[in-house]
């Protein structure tokens, strides 16, 4: 129970930020440098500092969501799935469920 109590404690602190979210998902889709992460969020008119971009590098690391390889940051399977799962949770419609009273 500890365990996997820890395991949901991690996954919030990766998903506590939406920066840090998208971060991985840039990742997902291609390996890239610190340089590139940057122009990537400048791209999207997204303000960070180079102290926030590493702050959620550092996390990500940490976690074992992402890895580096040289000077290049880039997604593990355990990153994937997280990416899968929430790729999934976006496309699900959000309609209340039937519910049925048996006797």
């Amino acid at each position: 129970m500890k365990d996997s109590i820890e395991q949901v404690l991690e996954v919030s602190q990766v998903l506590g930020s939406g920066k840090r979210t998208l971060l991985l998902f840039m990742l997902n889709d291609k390996p890239m440098s610190y340089t590139e992460i940057t122009k990537k969020f400048t791209h999207f008119e997204i303000k960070i500092g180079s102290s926030e971009i590493y702050k959620h590098i550092d996390i990500l690391l940490s976690t074992r969501y992402i890895a580096k390889k040289g000077k290049v940051y880039l997604i593990t399977l355990k990153g994937k799935k997280l990416i899968d799962g929430l790729k999934d949770l976006v496309n699900t419609p959000a309609k209340v469920p039937k519910l049925e009273m048996i006797f």
